[in-house]
């Protein structure tokens, strides 16, 4: 934004060139073999960021929030029992709740690594999960029914305290469970006692229980998608071809979704499982965990292998990210784009180009000038109260990049920035934030 006769706003940033990566496993320079997927899909939320995140901060209170893109190692996700949009974020540090302010509350005070969470259909109160107490250990088989406020051990499952990194509940029969841990194991009570059912698939992510039959599986396995139709006991292509999938879900009404890793997102309906595309413009990033609105099976949450959460108003086809989706009305973007175009474009060019598209980095006599604001660099690279603020407040970058608060209102801001987010792909919206440096590795 700049008033007539001046020209940047330079958001406060390191000045670290992006690196453009390629979308196919097989061509990614960082990505040369299918075991260096494997360790980013493992580790793919244990990104170090500049600023302090969850996976170093466990002396948070419950009832204390924190902004969103600080939490950086989060495993799973489940839509919360509420009247608003928020989400349980299964994390290092134990559970919280999101909400599109960007904003993260702790839900419970047990501070603990969930390596596995999940909700039970039809019961929004009821939760499974497994992982790593504090000091270490496993923490066996842990079940919440107050919305996951208080949590108890109710069993250790098969050789265990079990370890779950992969856990389902049937959404045919809520009382049968799937966990894998030395093998496939299965609960018929509820989770109180375990069978071992099979063996898992090699280097498997996520399972999930199919709502036609108790007996059937998904697994996403580094080899492929798979399906067992007898518990687990052995195996088939569920998808054709070896890419890996790195999560798959299916809802209640037999709707399955899966990624697959360089395909994109893939859904279809059992039984038959005719796969269509839902959407493949990821590039280098995928999804690890995705779930359904039980009112609108249209919307869409999804974790990315950042951390950040996603969400998706058409059934996956377009994504945007959770922080802000509530402001990201039609109305707020034609308003934003006005705004851009009367007192913005005139320094960061049409569609959010930068003043100088090829020498992005450059300074006149003031500082810093005018960033690109697209997929280029900058923009993204701040929280939606980050971009809010310097439009606002300016930046000490440039003083050419002036304080709007005279003459934009708090609101006038907010839909700048939904209008500069409508010019981000899905990797800019997944590393928005705190997230960014490590996404620029």
């Amino acid at each position: 934004m700049c008033p007539a006769g001046s020209a940047a706003l330079a958001f406060s940033v390191a000045t670290v060139a992006d690196k453009e990566l390629s979308a196919v496993y097989r061509t990614n320079p960082k990505l040369n073999t299918i075991e260096e997927l494997l360790m980013r899909i493992r580790t793919a939320v244990f990104f170090i960021v500049i600023i302090p995140t969850l996976a170093f901060m466990p002396f948070i209170a419950k009832a204390e929030s924190v902004p969103l893109d600080q939490i950086a190692h989060v495993h799973g996700l489940a839509v919360a029992p509420s009247a608003l949009p928020r989400l349980y974020l299964a994390t290092h540090s134990g559970l919280f709740a999101a909400t599109p302010d960007g904003l993260a509350t702790r839900v419970s005070n047990l501070n603990a690594d969930f390596m596995s969470f999940a909700a039970v259909p039809e019961n929004p109160k009821k939760y499974y999960a497994s992982g790593h107490p504090p000091k270490g250990g496993n923490l066996g088989v842990m079940m919440s029914d107050d919305g996951g406020a208080a949590w108890r051990r109710i069993s250790d499952g098969i050789n265990g305290p079990v370890d779950f990194h992969a856990l389902t509940v049937s959404p045919k029969d809520p009382n049968i469970l799937y966990g894998v841990y030395q093998g496939v194991q299965m609960s018929r009570d509820g989770g109180v006692n375990w069978e071992r059912t099979g063996d898992a698939p090699e280097k498997l992510f996520s399972l999930a229980a199919s709502p036609g039959n108790t007996d059937t599986l998904y697994a996403a396995t580094m080899k492929g998608l798979l399906k067992s139709t007898d518990r687990g006991s052995t195996w088939q292509v569920a998808y054709p071809g070896q890419r890996p999938a790195t999560m798959v879900r299916v809802t209640s009404a037999g709707h399955v979704y899966a990624f697959i890793y360089g395909t994109g997102l893939i859904t279809s309906l059992e039984p038959e499982l005719k796969w269509e595309t839902a959407a493949t413009e990821f590039r280098d990033r995928f999804l690890i965990d995705l779930a359904v609105h039980p009112d609108d099976p249209k919307l869409l949450y999804a974790l990315a292998d950042t951390s950040a959460v996603m969400t998706s108003k058409d059934g996956g086809k377009t994504w945007y990210s959770f922080e802000g989706s509530a402001k990201a009305t039609s109305e707020k973007l034609r308003a934003g784009a006005r705004i851009y175009a009367e007192s913005c474009q005139q320094c960061h060019g049409v569609g959010g180009i930068g003043e100088r598209p090829k020498d992005m980095y450059a300074k006149d006599e003031f500082g810093f000038v005018a960033p690109p604001l697209n997929n280029d660099a900058h923009g993204w690279h701040h929280s939606d109260s980050q971009l809010v603020e310097t439009i606002l407040n300016g930046s000490p970058r440039n003083e050419r990049m002036i304080a709007w608060k005279d003459l934009l209102s708090p609101q006038d801001a907010e839909n700048v920035v939904v209008y500069i987010k409508s010019l981000w792909n899905f990797r800019s919206l997944a590393c928005q934030g705190a997230r960014h440096m490590a996404c620029m590795r």
